[in-house]
């Protein structure tokens, strides 16, 4: 996946050298200070402060209208307190400023998906992965487009074409074996499942799939003793619970 924030410090540093080389100008002014607060908002993103690295974001777009850097991360604040739209229009005007800005154009299709424009996110995604086609990631997206949109032989291809691209992309895998579960394949889900579990990621989210796995096969003790260890690794997890107590209600365990 790609990360959260990005801090871009080469470009950042670039814009400092360039100022302390020349003559400070009004205009190289605003630039050094648009520069200290977008590094500020950055520190407030990463303490999980996101209202004030919005404050600091907004402050480094007003001193430099052009920063798409700051248009980006900004949107990524915005994502972090679910104002969606805000988000999205703040991922366009980072493109629209850097047409190469790749990691902006994921998060706008990601961002599409939150906000339900099923079709558009499907056609960003499809030229996305076309434009790069070596890149895991972004075949990883498509899937996921894809299996919102219900589409699930496309989806798989997807996956699969991810996982060929990078063998360690997990988070396709695990995606992959979704689709099978959603077309009943269920023995090919739980290769999926047991294939990541194996490398020791994302353990509680597969703990949990495998045990709903089990629900669908209406074997419940199997199916509490993966969720309860999905539960043992994130005791509040919200879907977790829900799986266990549809257990407990289908099978009277407790």
């Amino acid at each position: 996946m790609p990360m959260k924030i990005s801090f871009r410090n080469l470009i950042v540093l670039l814009i400092g050298l360039f100022i302390l080389q020349s003559c400070q100008s009004s205009e190289e002014k605003k630039k050094l200070e648009a520069s200290k607060f977008f590094l500020k908002g950055n520190q407030k993103f990463a303490e999980k402060e996101y209202r004030d690295a919005l404050k600091w974001y907004n402050e480094s777009i007003e001193k430099q209208p052009d920063l798409s850097d700051a248009y980006y991360n900004r949107g990524l604040a915005y994502v972090e307190i679910d104002k969606m739209e805000e988000a999205y229009a703040d991922f366009n005007k980072a493109i629209a400023l850097d047409p190469k800005f790749a990691q902006a154009r994921f998060k706008k299709i990601e961002t599409l998906q939150n906000l339900n424009q099923l079709e558009k996110a499907m056609d960003e995604a499809e030229a996305f992965a076309k434009e790069f086609p070596d890149s895991s990631a972004n075949f990883r997206l498509l899937g996921d487009v894809y299996l919102q949109n219900k589409k699930l032989n496309n989806a798989k291809l997807a996956y699969k074409r991810a996982i060929k691209l990078d063998s360690k992309n997990y988070e396709a895998m695990i995606n992959e074996g979704v689709v099978y579960q959603e077309e009943g394949n269920l023995d090919s889900a739980e290769i999926c499942f047991k294939k990541v579990l194996s490398t020791g990621k994302y353990t509680d989210l597969v703990y949990n799939n495998l045990g709903y796995l089990e629900i669908q096969r209406k074997q419940w003790k199997l199916a509490k003793n993966w969720v309860d260890k999905a539960l043992d690794i994130s005791p509040e997890n919200e879907l977790y619970l829900k799986n266990l107590k549809k257990i407990e209600d289908e099978s009277g365990l407790k």
